[in-house]
């Protein structure tokens, strides 16, 4: 659970109306350049060569670093190893001391930031000018980047042409050629007075000893160029063995990062600055450095390296993509955070270089929805390590008492559940007065939805025959929200099974599925219900299991084989997922419809659930069953952003969920469309909240439904 401190931070972010202006301008100016980048490139096969070559690459680190230091001695680099941010430092002070440095001209470096170098520095008595723009933006403004590859994205211009004013002591316009032609005049003195360079690195090529530095001002040629002496700050994950695996980064890293084909310049530094001349005498320090030093930190990444779980996190080549396509990021910028890193990825980075406390706050947020890994060019799965942090967090300290006794006291034990959620139908006439006031905490956005008069076995029989000819068997896995919530939905899934010759199965005793649990880290709770579900018999002597939620459908298709123990009980879970199917995605792509049983004429715009699209890659079978039975699919922007409902997310960070919503609400009501359409009860439940928060009458309904 957040700390309070952390909470006030996220509604600070959210009332902050400058902050959300250059988030939505930046994240938007992101995305259409992103998708320019992108349009004659195989995005998926681009990234699995990336993926692989890191995992190669990550296979191989003390033999790369080996290689690359002995290269690089070759050609007159000093190569250091510092265990932690104390060992950096002290490297970076002595060498600064021993060529009396007196300024040092900085360029992007995370891993400055990391060690808080800066700091040190400046406590030594040196000046220390950053010369990004972004980051030269924060150095005067006294704050830390706020993201990976656009440190001021934070700042508007109007905000960025105060500050300069104020710096400079002269009235500077908030307009950008003039914002960027201010500060290249400022900096450029910094580059020539300089004593030192200071640099981080993209890439580094083991079999050349060679950094590889992307940028697009031209500062880091500059920095890594002009001073005498150039220190370069470095980690082990950057290592790969040659340049193949360079252009397979370099091919990905500018397009995810800035949304360009290419950055302006690309450096390859292979030592010190060095000519032959004069009597084809090899003798270092001509134009350039005099002197390079490389060291590289490790500070936690070795032993992530060495850990099964979550070494993935390595994969990550700093191009923040992931926080540009990210909703929360989108809603509450990268100072929340609190830490160096941001996001998911953020999270795991921060229980390594800084211990596993310092990530709750950062994996308590993430909505775990998984676009991130959608845009990933390496392809990290983000949301399955936060999962696993939350469960080890929850190992370390426990549950909080409400929601131990939600989870493992109730939810954790289907007959028990079933037993509340009559009682709650049986009494809910005393408090349904109260549904239009926002339940506690929620903002004023959400409502409670009533439970429905009958939950859906008490609407349908255990076995539904087919209509016809017999296709075979299936067995429909309600899940908690259709079972007691919209039984409606239920009810439509199976006659129109039934309808297409198949005889449709309900047991009465599944219970939930677990992701609920397992999101909060509770995942003993959730390997109760996997095995209660998998135990049922229906589930094993059917041909095809079918769900309705796209959530519901990652417990059966994944998270019951990973949670069962070898053995029978897991070859059960195996057979589950090999059998279990998305409504849509079975009548499109398992039984090949080529007709629907109405012919609508409406306009009918489509939300894709996270877990349907970015889980388990449905997004076109719902439209395509849409466009069957004749409905116009007029697209909105964003379909395929959380729409901030994520199962608790709601009630554990309302304002978060509800800033979400409205975004996407906004993007519904701009089609023109008089219905909305989704796969996934939980964000029917959002939307449908949305929309009345809105005063909009279009009508939010579920694929089956239609």
């Amino acid at each position: 659970m957040a700390t309070r401190n952390f909470r006030k931070r996220v509604r600070d972010a959210i009332g902050d109306p400058n902050l959300q202006t250059a988030l939505g301008r930046a994240t938007q100016a992101w995305a259409d350049s992103r998708a320019h980048a992108f349009e004659d490139i195989d995005f998926e096969q681009s990234r699995e060569r990336l993926r692989a070559c890191k995992e190669d690459a990550l296979s191989r680190i003390p033999e790369l670093f080996e290689k690359f230091k002995r290269e690089a001695e070759l050609v007159g680099v000093k190569v250091y190893q510092a265990a932690g941010a104390d060992d950096a430092n002290r490297i970076v002070l002595d060498i600064a001391k021993s060529h009396g440095v007196r300024k040092i001209a900085k360029s992007k470096s995370m891993v400055s930031e990391e060690i808080e170098l800066n700091r040190h520095l400046i406590k030594a008595g040196m000046e220390v000018v950053e010369t990004d723009l972004g980051e030269w933006i924060c150095q005067l403004a006294g704050e830390r980047p706020s993201n990976v590859t656009m440190p001021a994205m934070h700042k508007t211009r109007e905000q960025v042409a105060e500050l300069f004013s104020k710096t400079l002591g002269e009235d500077i316009p908030a307009d950008i050629p003039t914002l960027v032609n201010v500060a290249r005049k400022q900096i450029r003195r910094a580059f020539l007075e300089a004593d030192m360079g200071i640099s981080g690195a993209n890439i580094l090529i083991a079999e050349t000893g060679t950094l590889v530095i992307i940028s697009n001002e031209g500062n880091a040629r500059l920095v890594t160029s002009l001073p005498d002496v150039h220190v370069a700050l470095v980690t082990y994950e950057k290592l790969v063995p040659s340049m193949d695996e360079a252009t397979a980064i370099l091919k990905l890293l500018s397009k995810s990062g800035t949304g360009q084909k290419m950055t302006s310049y690309v450096s390859f530094i292979t030592g010190p600055s060095r000519t032959s001349d004069i009597e084809k005498t090899l003798t270092l320090g001509c134009h350039g450095p005099r002197e390079v030093h490389v060291i590289f930190v490790d500070n936690g990444r070795l032993e992530l390296l060495k850990d099964p779980e979550f070494r993935e996190a390595l994969y990550c080549i700093k191009c923040g993509a992931c926080l540009s396509v990210c909703p929360v990021y989108r809603t509450v910028g990268g100072h929340v955070f609190g830490n160096m890193y941001f996001g998911g990825i953020g999270a795991v980075l921060e229980a390594f270089l800084n211990g596993l406390d310092e990530s709750a706050d950062i994996a308590d947020i993430c909505a775990t929805c998984g676009r991130c890994t959608s845009f990933c060019p390496s392809k990290i799965d983000v949301p399955r390590m936060v999962l696993a942090l939350r469960r080890k967090l929850t190992e370390a300290h426990g549950q909080p008492l409400i929601q131990k006794m939600i989870l493992r006291g109730l939810l954790g034990v289907p007959q028990r559940f079933e037993k509340a959620m009559k009682l709650a139908r049986v009494t809910q006439s005393l408090w349904q007065p109260l549904k239009n006031l926002p339940l506690p905490g929620l903002s004023g956005f959400k409502t409670a939805p009533p439970i429905a008069d009958k939950p859906l076995h008490d609407r349908l029989p255990s076995v539904t025959k087919a209509k016809g000819t017999k296709q075979g068997t299936i067995a429909f896995y309600a899940g908690c929200a259709i079972g007691h919530i919209y039984p409606e939905i239920g009810e439509a899934v199976v006659n129109r099974l039934a309808n297409l010759g198949w005889e449709v199965h309900l047991p009465k005793n599944q219970g939930c599925c677990g992701i609920p649990a397992l999101v909060k880290g509770d995942a003993e709770t959730a390997c109760k219900l996997a095995q209660h579900n998998i135990r049922i018999e229906d589930f094993q002597s059917v041909d095809y299991i079918i769900t309705a939620c796209p959530t519901c459908l990652t417990a059966l298709k994944e998270e019951f084989v990973r949670l069962s123990v070898p053995g029978a009980l897991k070859e059960s879970a195996e057979r589950i997922s090999s059998k279990v199917h998305d409504f849509a995605e079975f009548l499109i792509n398992v039984l090949h419809i080529t007709q629907a049983d109405t012919q609508e004429r409406s306009k009918v715009t489509y939300h894709d659930p996270c877990h349907a699209i970015h889980g388990h890659g449905i997004a076109e079978e719902p439209r395509k069953l849409l466009r069957l039975a004749g409905y116009e699919i007029v697209e909105m922007a964003n379909a395929d952003v959380c729409c901030g409902f994520a199962g608790s997310y709601a009630l554990s960070y309302p304002d978060v969920s509800g800033s979400i919503a409205k975004r996407k609400i906004e993007s519904i009501i701009a089609t023109g469309a008089s219905i909305v359409a989704t796969s996934c009860p939980g964000c029917l439940m959002q939307l449908r909240a949305g929309l009345k928060a809105a005063g909009s009458e279009i009508k939010a309904l579920h694929v089956a439904e239609l």
